[in-house]
């Protein structure tokens, strides 16, 4: 396809175990040629969004239909070595699958390798750059630490000068089960090792840009005894009133982010967890005590 601009889609299908499945290639396209390694995934037709050519593709492949599909990135004019004139949009899904049931409709094999075996692997090089991105994004450990059996996450509840909360707005092509297209706090899973107190930090810079010089703790909510619609079995809440312009405020993950008044939160469309949470925090002390 060298001199003529083409369009397409990839996907990285993630295990229960984080591994990833790649396809191993039948044809010479250079440096590495025939039997190296590859992200499943092929050219667009007709008039199809670039969801549905990864889901026709990775079926027409593997004999996989994906249900829990979601938009990692878009490479292309010269984002990627090898595609000045191409570009390639790429998808993941944690779908869970029985590698038995993977059909080699195309290529040579299809195997699910972990993030150290596919560093070995044979792969040219505008593949290895879009598996080394993904493995370093947040969407890769995120879609990884949703897996665990046991998940502990802060929350953070960012205050404007009059009383506002900061909300994000979560991304629509989330699993069901994650409450896509709601309103949410800024938050996230604590890693292996992390303490809470520095989760927070970290996750409200991730999501937002900003770096919180000091938080308080407002309560430690368990799934068991307090949420039961909770996505982890523990999670601490923070606040602050830092009072972040919403225009200064850079959207690096979810749809976007604002602030609401007391008033206008009860109408909004948020996980019923997320109502509880602000129900306490705007009826206690500490959040009467920042305005009196």
């Amino acid at each position: 396809m060298t001199g003529r601009t083409w369009e397409g889609s990839g996907v990285l299908l993630i295990d229960h175990a984080g591994r990833l499945l790649l396809q191993q290639r039948d044809d010479h396209s250079g440096p590495e040629g025939y039997g190296r390694w590859a992200i499943p995934g092929g050219g667009r037709e007709g008039d199809e969004t670039p969801r549905e050519t990864a889901v026709r593709e990775m079926e027409e492949e593997t004999g996989l239909r994906l249900q829990r599909l979601r938009f990692f990135k878009t490479y292309g004019q010269g984002t990627l070595a090898g595609y000045e004139r191409h570009t390639l949009h790429l998808f993941f899904a944690d779908d869970e699958v029985d590698p038995a049931a993977i059909v080699v409709n195309e290529g040579l094999d299809f195997r699910f390798w972990s993030p150290d075996d596919a560093a070995r692997l044979r792969m040219n090089p505008s593949g290895r750059q879009m598996l080394t991105e993904f493995l370093a994004s947040d969407h890769y450990r995120g879609t990884v630490a949703m897996k665990a059996p046991y998940r502990k996450g802060v929350s953070i509840l960012q205050l404007d000068r009059w009383g506002r909360v900061l909300l994000q707005l979560r991304d629509d092509d989330l699993p069901p089960e994650r409450y896509p297209g709601h309103w949410s706090f800024p938050g996230g899973l604590m890693e292996p090792g992390e303490s809470p107190d520095a989760a927070a930090l970290r996750e409200f810079e991730e999501e937002t840009g900003h770096l919180l010089e000091d938080l308080k703790l407002f309560r430690v909510y368990r799934r068991d005894f307090d949420l039961p619609t909770a996505l982890v079995d523990v999670q601490h809440v923070y606040y602050v009133d830092d009072d972040i312009p919403e225009e200064h405020i850079d959207v690096r993950e979810g749809q976007a982010f604002r602030y609401f008044a007391p008033a206008d939160l009860p109408a909004l469309r948020m996980p019923p967890h997320g109502h509880t949470i602000l129900q306490h925090f705007l009826e206690s002390p500490a959040y009467k005590a920042l305005f009196h």
